[in-house]
C-alpha cells in the first residue's frame, strides 16, 4: 500500500492551481463575481426550472399509486427496480445521442416528451400493474435523460476560472428548487374522505408547463466565450 501511494504521488499532476489562483479572495468575492454573470444567471433558471418540473410530483407517486392506483405496499420497490434499471440502459445512449446530435437538440426532445409520462403519472388511477410500471418507468427515463444534456448545457455556462464556485452554487439551486417544488406540490394535493389524493394531476400539469418553459430558457442558454446558443 505504501509503495501504491508512493507511486501515485510521484506519477499524477497536481490539480490545485485553482486554488492558488484564488488565494487571498473570500468566498463571498467568488459568489458575488458568479451571481453578477448574466449567462450563469441563465443557466440557474434552467436547472430551477428543470427541478420544480419534475418534484412538483415525484414525491407523491409513491402515496399516489397507492391510495388512487390500488398498487400494495410490496409492489412498490418495482416501480424503483424498472425505473432504475432503465435508466442505467438508457442513460449512455442518450449521452451518446446528446454528443451526436447536440446537447440542446437532445434536450428539447426530452422536455417535449416529459409531459406525457408526467401526466399520465398523475391519472393512472385504476391501472393494471404492468401499465402503472410502464408509465413510472417511462417518467424515470425520460426525467434522467433531459437531466444528461440539461447539466451538460449548464455546467458549459461557467467561466472556467469559476466553475467550482459556479457548481456549487449550482447544486443549491437544484435542492432549493426541489424543496419548492415538494412544498407547492403539498399545498396543491389534497385527501379526500377515503384518503385518495387529490389535484395531482394539477401538479402535473403545472409540471409539464414548466418543462414546456425549458424549451424557452435552453435557448438563451449560452456556452462560455460564444455568443450564439448550442445545438
Amino acid at each position: 500500500m505504501a509503495l501504491l501511494w508512493l507511486l501515485i504521488w510521484q506519477t499524477l499532476p497536481a490539480l490545485d492551481a485553482h486554488v492558488h489562483h484564488h488565494q487571498g479572495r473570500s468566498a463571498w468575492a467568488g459568489i458575488a463575481e458568479v451571481l453578477a454573470d448574466a449567462g450563469h444567471l441563465r443557466a440557474f433558471a434552467l436547472t430551477g426550472t428543470m427541478m420544480l418540473a419534475g418534484f412538483l410530483v415525484i414525491p407523491y407517486i409513491t402515496i399516489y399509486l397507492q391510495a388512487n392506483s390500488g398498487m400494495r405496499a410490496d409492489q412498490v420497490p418495482w416501480v424503483y427496480l424498472c425505473g432504475g434499471v432503465a435508466t442505467l440502459l438508457t442513460g449512455r445512449w442518450i449521452g451518446r445521442l446528446s454528443d451526436r446530435l447536440g446537447k440542446a437538440r437532445m434536450f428539447r426532445c426530452m422536455a417535449w416528451l416529459l409531459p406525457g409520462p408526467l401526466m399520465a403519472t398523475t391519472l393512472s388511477e385504476g391501472l393494471p400493474l404492468w401499465a402503472l410500471l410502464l408509465i413510472s418507468t417511462s417518467l424515470f427515463t425520460v426525467m434522467s435523460g433531459r437531466m444528461i444534456p440539461g447539466m451538460a448545457l449548464v455546467s458549459s455556462a461557467a467561466q472556467p476560472r469559476l466553475r467550482g464556485t459556479f457548481l456549487s452554487l449550482n447544486a443549491a439551486v437544484q435542492s432549493g428548487a426541489m424543496g419548492v417544488a415538494a412544498l407547492v406540490g403539498g399545498l396543491i394535493i389534497g385527501r379526500d374522505a377515503q384518503g385518495h389524493l387529490t389535484h395531482y394531476w394539477v401538479a402535473g400539469m403545472l409540471g409539464s408547463l414548466l418543462s414546456l418553459a425549458t424549451l424557452w430558457l435552453v435557448a438563451r442558454v449560452r456556452v462560455h466565450g460564444t455568443t450564439t446558443a448550442p445545438r
